[in-house]
């Protein structure tokens, strides 16, 4: 079993000592635990270049062709069976370079769209070296670590929801989640001991998670939350009672009980959510759905589309060194 520890924060600072504890708890259960700090680890934006699908269109690998730090970090986490995750809040949400990384993370590692790949490549009678990455469908278990700096949680309400963002593509299993909000006040985790305990547990908990089934992993978070996907207590209002979990996307009826907040998703929205196999596959079938509107459209307008855009050759686009000379002047 080997489970990775990734922070995003400062060097041997709050993230870093968060996940680090929780990998000794790891350990304790077994683990092989290996660490890596993301700070200094150059992970550029996705482009939207598609140079991903067209690989794995061709027969390739479903691989991103930026250079940078991203191929690193994507083997340390495919080598991986478990996760530990900590990041900073920076204004409500986790910093950007996570973000970076589950985007860059998106299209080529998307779970659903791998298995119908290898599903089509094994139809055409292909096999080893010839298939797509074994490691990229193997189950993955991680815990969620959100660290800010405030007396009040609301400060960083965006957090841990936006940090369930990550394991999308891969179809991880979230076991735990910790949102450490009051930094500000403990100012180091290892002058709280409690803290460091109810870390230690989220490192055994996540190993211990490693071969379930993940649909039958039992959640370790200390609280349920409103949604029991995710169990986060985000939710959108949609019309009337309907509301919806933003993470998941499935809609349940919200009801006031004994003075509580209640909502009640039912069986087939769970089942068509987006952690669950049945959600990811209507989302293929959707994207799939758009390629021959695309194509009609464009063989019908697409030769309109230069015209068109003259309208907007008025539109100065600001140039760098032209707008810094302007600046000293």
């Amino acid at each position: 079993m080997k489970v990775l520890g990734l922070s995003f924060g400062r060097k041997n600072r709050n993230c870093d000592i968060l996940v680090k504890e929780a990998l000794l708890g790891a350990k304790e259960a077994g683990a092989e635990i290996y660490f890596l700090n993301m700070v200094d680890k150059k992970i550029g934006h996705c482009t939207g270049c598609e140079a991903c699908d067209r690989r794995r269109e061709n027969g390739g690998p479903s691989r991103c062709v930026i250079k940078d730090d991203f191929p690193f970090v994507e083997n340390a986490i495919l080598e991986a069976d478990a996760i530990i995750l900590a990041a900073p809040v920076y204004v409500l949400g986790p910093v950007g370079q996570l973000k970076n990384l589950i985007d860059r993370m998106g299209p080529s590692h998307d779970r659903a769209q791998m298995q119908r790949e290898n599903a089509k490549r094994i139809a055409q009678g292909k096999s080893g070296e010839e298939l797509l990455d074994p490691r990229l469908f193997k189950d993955r278990f991680l815990g969620l670590i959100s660290v800010g700096g405030a007396r009040t949680e609301h400060w960083t309400s965006m957090g841990l929801p936006n940090m369930h963002l990550f394991p999308f593509s891969m179809q991880m299993t979230v076991v735990d989640h910790y949102n450490a909000y009051d930094m500000g006040d403990i100012v180091n985790p290892l002058f709280d001991d409690a803290l460091l305990a109810r870390m230690h547990r989220m490192g055994k908990s996540v190993t211990e998670a490693i071969g379930t089934p993940r649909l039958e992993v039992e959640w370790k978070g200390d609280r349920p939350g409103v949604c029991p996907l995710c169990h986060n207590d985000i939710i959108t209002v949609k019309t009337g009672t309907t509301v919806e979990c933003p993470i998941c996307g499935m809609a349940g009826t919200l009801s006031i009980v004994d003075g509580q907040i209640k909502v009640d998703f039912p069986t087939e929205q769970i089942e068509r959510s987006r952690m669950r196999q049945g959600g990811v596959d209507d989302h293929m079938d959707e994207i799939a759905s758009f390629k021959p509107v695309v194509e009609e459209k464009l063989k019908k307008y697409g030769h309109l589309i230069p015209e068109k855009m003259k309208r907007f050759d008025g539109i100065p686009e600001l140039d760098k060194k032209d707008f810094v000379e302007n600046m000293k002047q």
